[in-house]
């Protein structure tokens, strides 16, 4: 595999955070990635694609314009939308756009709530109430945009909503849907005015009464729900409300979202509350569970003491199980002898720490990997072959927790250490091994994992690939070349280096350097200063940036179909993702706890 040896600046032009996969140097936002900052907004986007439970999943019928597919994308979008003057303004031309709640800061500022609404939150719920004489029956259906999980709900409530407001504030959207009934002309229901007054910084959606239909919600789980949780059918199908919710939330979501999801791809689950303790928005915010009061910045709560996970689920895990606190003794008992294990048994407890560190955010990577593009891009390609790469990444990792949790005792760790010995996770990672090289990685930085996404699928699958990757290759041998001659011609220690957002350029640092005439030569174009450095360009090496954004759409594209090919073969295995998900959230949270247990000196 090639092995590039320029440097990579990963200043404010290209910064890394946590486990977030880096960009390469072609610009675009991911087909399949969301930003939550922008949903309100992301209506604008006219799909040529609507999928209902009957259609086919063609991207726009034959012989048609996209003109024309736009326009009743546009006209079905106005009709899903409420126009209600309280929650939706329309503007020319047809297309629905959002305005917030009055006093909102955004999805990423801090609301006016009990809880602010963290950075990056992707939750949309569906809240619906029954009239009449089911009046405080509520229904409620959720989806994190992260995660490719319906969350399903029914529950009688009291006058106050209690119950409804505390699971709002638990899930913590960034979009609350309600019918349009609920807030007509302005005379809304005392739900609905209870829930803009909890909730300010939340953009509240109006959904026309109509698209709460039990029968087509029931249709979409049964088209949608992944075969291991089909038993949720059981549970939902005589449940009304919480089918109407699950019909409106995913139609909407078809419109908000670039991909959909594929058939028999979704987790379904039927959550109730019998079997966790319900503590409301108020008491959470008096008990600082999750919030400090003084400042909501401060790690100063007890989610804050107890939390030392080492990935995204775990972290989500622990906050669900701090406001949603289990009832059931035994659970709890279970739970508490595998704790005691790892503060026991101190080869478990670092082995287990060690391997779950490695893993990236599982839910996340699946909920990318069940959506299929509607728009095949350049930007869906790169995204697509990233996403095989995180998989491997993941699969590797499993025989070392399998391991390292041979040696366990305890009921729960047990049972664990059997979920991660089904075979499919070796069978998906033999099926990817024969498309995608052994050597190939998940790293940081956006060069290094550029290179890796361009060498990912083996040679000799694909020879018009195969040569590309030669082109590419021998551009970057030119763009070096070039920078070494530039340095030897005025006398100046130059470096090639590169950034997401400028590509390939020309780094030179001051120290010790003499510049011929106390300025760089006029040849050198859009220059930069950081700290001792300097950062520029030349005419020629902007055209080399071009061939090679060009050599590297034109792999990426290749790779995408050997890529697609590959994920149709490993589909009907991934759903043991979802149990990989919840084991090693599990873990994290139990060794998260003790740890909390270790430093603190907790009986």
């Amino acid at each position: 595999m090639y092995q590039s040896s320029t440097e990579e600046i990963t200043g404010s032009e290209a910064s890394e955070s946590g486990q977030t996969c880096a960009r390469s140097g072609l610009k675009g936002t991911t087909a399949s990635s969301f930003c939550p900052a922008s949903l309100s907004s992301a209506l604008s986007y006219q799909s040529s694609y609507v999928h209902t439970p009957s259609s086919s999943h063609a991207p726009c019928q034959p012989g048609r314009t996209s003109a024309e597919t736009q326009h009743d994308a546009a006209t079905t979008m106005t009709g899903l939308v409420s126009s209600s003057d309280s929650c939706s303004v329309r503007y020319p031309g047809g297309t629905p756009r959002f305005r917030r709640t009055p006093g909102s800061a955004g999805p990423t500022g801090t609301t006016g709530s009990s809880v602010s609404t963290i950075a990056g939150a992707s939750v949309i719920v569906a809240v619906v109430e029954g009239r009449g004489l089911a009046r405080g029956e509520i229904g409620m259906a959720s989806v994190d945009l992260k995660c490719p999980e319906l969350v399903l709900s029914q529950f009688a409530d009291t006058g106050t909503y209690a119950k409804v407001i505390t699971r709002i504030h638990i899930l913590m959207p960034v979009e609350i849907l309600m019918p349009d009934t609920s807030s007509e002309k302005g005379k809304g229901t005392k739900l609905f005015k209870l829930i803009t007054e909890n909730f300010p910084g939340v953009t509240l959606t109006a959904i026309q009464r109509k698209y709460y239909n039990e029968k087509k919600g029931l249709e979409y789980i049964q088209q949608l729900c992944a075969p291991e949780f089909y038993t949720v059918l059981m549970e939902v199908q005589a449940k009304y409300y919480c089918l109407a919710t699950a019909a409106a939330l995913l139609k909407y979501l078809e419109f908000i979202q670039s991909s959909f999801y594929a058939a028999k791809s979704l987790k379904v689950i039927f959550k109730g509350s019998e079997q966790t303790a319900m503590i409301d928005s108020a008491s959470a915010a008096n008990l600082e569970l999750v919030v400090n009061n003084r400042d909501h910045r401060s790690e100063y709560t007890l989610l804050g003491v107890l939390n030392h996970t080492k990935t995204p689920g775990g972290a989500r895990r622990l906050r669900s199980n701090i406001l949603e606190p289990l009832l059931d003794v035994d659970t709890i008992n279970t739970r508490l002898d595998a704790i005691q294990e790892l503060l026991q048994n101190e080869d478990l407890f670092f082995g287990l720490k060690n391997a779950i560190g490695q893993f990236l955010d599982i839910d996340r990577l699946l909920s990318v990997l069940v959506q299929i593009p509607k728009q095949e891009t350049v930007q869906a390609a790169e995204a697509k072959i990233t996403h095989v790469i995180q998989l491997k990444h993941t699969l590797d990792l499993v025989p070392q927790l399998r391991m390292v949790l041979k040696t366990c005792s305890t009921a729960l760790l047990k049972a664990y250490s059997t979920t991660l010995e089904d075979n499919r996770f070796d069978v998906i990672l033999e099926q990817i091994k024969t498309v995608v090289n052994y050597d190939t990685s998940y790293i940081k930085g956006s060069l290094n994992m550029r290179t890796q996404k361009c060498y990912a699928v083996r040679p000799n699958i694909n020879e018009f690939l195969d040569i590309a990757r030669r082109v590419y290759t021998e551009i970057v041998d030119d763009i070096s070349g070039l920078v070494n001659k530039l340095g030897e011609k005025y006398g100046l220690p130059l470096r090639s280096s590169f950034s997401t957002t400028r590509g390939f350029f020309i780094q030179m640092k001051l120290d010790g350097v003499v510049l011929p005439e106390g300025s760089l030569p006029t040849e050198f174009i859009k220059v930069t200063k950081q700290k001792n450095s300097y950062g520029f360009t030349t005419a020629d090496l902007m055209k080399m940036n071009g061939r090679c954004d060009e050599a590297l759409r034109e792999i990426f594209h290749m790779s995408y179909v050997v890529i697609c090919q590959l994920l149709t073969t490993i589909h009907e295995h991934i759903h043991c993702l979802y149990k990989l998900s919840d084991t090693v959230s599990m873990l994290d949270m139990l060794l998260s706890l003790a740890n909390a247990c270790t430093i603190s000196d907790y009986d």
